[in-house]
């Protein structure tokens, strides 16, 4: 159905209509588009276990990241739209309980920030009692507390990415300024709707909040800066940080502009966030990735899902 939409913390009042394309920033309507569906098994080890999780990689998003890996699928008319997979509500309930029977653990929504109250409509009550394995929502941080309010009740895990604690470069590479005071507060409503992480005996998530954080070159203040917020904010055992360490520098993107872009995270980068980490007392489970993780080689084939 057509609205105007300020779900988003840039709050466009921007027209969706019921299709594919909209006004806005991130230029979609009503209807849920989705570049692709995959089994990818190089998630955290709590969402994969010995398989993989289920994700599908929405089309379109509400940052503008200048180094954005998926810039085919996030920016807007680079991804070919007779590729894309278009859902109503009924349609993407359909296709959730699709995905519960197969062999992966949980089912990844990835970067549905734009999508929220779409994702909302459609998880219904009888949808989200269907479903055996934990939903992810797996997400920019840059959200709005009245968008995170639609999905609770709705998703087992939230997992936000925690980019900047820095403005000034949120605003250099991802066009908002405010992310750091709206993923703060995403964030702590987030926690607020799942609580403390629980995990299984087989190891796998079934509810919580993960925090994501990737290292980018040249900024190692930010890392240090969202380090320390999530040590002050949380206690021991009642979040999970996945420390990223994957950046890449990607062809045909505007990161080409920006110097301090065009390498990958140095070795010397990697220890000292990963030390900061390791000394702190109340970020007690998570993960560190290793540098070697910086390759294209984990970067979805969008074109050929």
């Amino acid at each position: 159905m057509a609205y105007y939409c300020s779900d988003c913390p840039r709050k466009c009042s921007a027209l969706r209509p019921d299709t594919v394309k909209g006004g806005g920033f991130c230029g979609c309507g009503d209807l849920i588009s989705v570049a692709g569906v995959m089994a990818h098994k190089w998630e955290e080890p709590v969402l994969c276990g010995d398989t993989f999780t289920d994700n599908i990689f929405f089309y379109g998003c509400n940052l503008r990241c200048v180094y954005c890996q998926n810039y085919r699928i996030s920016s807007p008319g680079l991804f070919p739209e007779s590729k894309l997979k278009v859902y109503d509500d009924k349609a993407f309930g359909a296709l959730l309980a699709e995905l519960d029977t197969s062999p992966g653990k949980t089912i990844g929504l990835v970067t549905g920030d734009h999508f929220t109250r779409q994702i909302a409509r459609a998880i219904t009550p009888d949808v989200k009692a269907a479903i055996t394995k934990p939903l992810v929502y797996n997400c920019s941080g840059y959200q709005s507390t009245e968008a995170l309010r639609l999905l609770e009740g709705r998703i087992d895990i939230f997992m936000p990415d925690f980019k900047y604690i820095d403005s000034r470069l949120a605003a250099e590479y991802s066009h908002a300024a405010d992310y750091p005071e709206a993923a703060k507060a995403f964030i702590a409503g987030a926690f607020e709707a799942v609580g403390p992480a629980s995990i299984r005996p087989d190891g796998i998530m079934e509810k919580g909040l993960i925090i994501r954080h990737l290292i980018l070159p040249g900024a190692p203040d930010n890392t240090l800066g969202v380090i320390d917020f999530i040590n002050s904010n949380f206690r021991p055992g009642e979040i999970v940080f996945s420390l990223m360490s994957q950046y890449v520098p990607v062809n045909n993107t505007p990161a080409a502009n920006f110097p301090k872009l065009a390498r990958k995270v140095s070795g010397a980068e990697h220890r000292k966030a990963a030390a900061y980490l390791a000394a702190c007392d109340n970020i007690t489970e998570g993960f560190t990735q290793d540098v070697s993780s910086a390759s294209g080689d984990f970067i979805p084939d969008f074109e050929n899902l």
